[in-house]
């Protein structure tokens, strides 16, 4: 199967990496230095899985260069996991490589509106809890294995292609995004204001912190209409995903080292604004939006 993969984040390259290794034929759609190495070098992963990718292994592509017309139309399927500022930019070029399935892999709320505006019902939608990090360009490491979940439209067409991560299929969508929202937002935006890996958050006053602002995401889901499990539950989820991505440092943080804009109004900017169409005050989440908001 022709696959493209837009967007060699992390995740991205990992899921790439997968792909490769089952014996897919792979477009990795990157940009700058880190897309480069790609290009030239291959991809090296290290941590829970450890494997090489030469450089005649897949295709890359360079944002920068754009995409050649010979590419049109040409992969059965695309998988879109690039930060939330980029997706209407990848789900146009997504529409422009495949006609078939299009799956949005991305944190945040409003992704996978943006791609049905260019592929309508031809999507999917999914949520990962794999904890990966970029070392250096070129250079990824698989800290912690998370749980692929995925849905929408086309959902279960992508489930077999992405089984070598254990991919799952849910046919509650909402939930589903909104579960992974509860997660982010309790997480990324205090990792990232106070500088410290995830592990950090399970010290007090950050973890009552942590816990209460995903609580108040979590009741603004409800009123909405949002199927989710109740507080206790949610809590221990945090708690697990903080003890298995300890030692890792969230991609918001790593976003304000680099002074690159974060995905912040895709998380907490998301919650504050369906609270504000409620009229529900959600003095938490918009305090951390404001926050991460000074921080660039």
């Amino acid at each position: 199967m022709r696959i493209a993969v837009l967007g060699a984040g992390s995740i991205g390259c990992l899921i790439a990496a997968k792909l490769v290794k089952s014996g897919h034929d792979v477009l990795v759609h990157s940009r700058g230095e880190h897309g480069a190495v790609l290009a030239v070098q291959g991809l090296q992963v290290t941590g829970i899985w450890e494997c090489t990718i030469t450089p005649d292994e897949w295709t890359v592509s360079l944002d920068e260069a754009g995409i050649h017309e010979s590419l049109e139309n040409s992969f059965d399927i695309a998988i879109i996991t690039c930060k939330s500022k980029d997706t209407d930019s990848l789900s146009k070029i997504a529409s422009i490589l495949t006609s078939g399935p299009v799956l949005s892999l991305q944190n945040g709320l409003g992704n996978h509106e943006i791609l049905q505006s260019y592929v309508f019902e031809n999507s999917a939608v999914g949520v990962t809890t794999n904890a990966v990090k970029r070392s250096q360009a070129g250079c990824i490491e698989w800290v912690g294995k998370g749980t692929l979940i995925l849905g929408g439209p086309r959902g279960k067409e992508f489930v077999e292609t992405l089984s070598p991560l254990d991919a799952e299929y849910s046919d509650n969508l909402q939930s589903l995004l909104w579960n992974k929202l509860l997660i982010n937002v309790a997480i990324n935006p205090l990792a990232a204001i106070c500088g410290v890996t995830n592990g950090e958050l399970r010290k007090e006053p950050l973890l009552s912190q942590a816990e209460s602002t995903m609580l108040e995401a979590a009741n603004v889901a409800r009123l909405i209409g949002i199927i989710l499990p109740d507080d206790q539950e949610l809590i221990q989820n945090l708690h697990a995903v903080l003890d298995l991505t300890s030692e890792n440092e969230c991609s918001m943080l790593a976003d304000v080292k680099a002074g690159r804009e974060t995905e912040i109004d895709a998380l907490c900017g998301q919650v504050v604004l369906r609270a504000e169409k409620l009229g529900v005050p959600t003095p938490l989440n918009s305090m951390l939006l404001s926050q991460v908001k000074s921080l660039r």
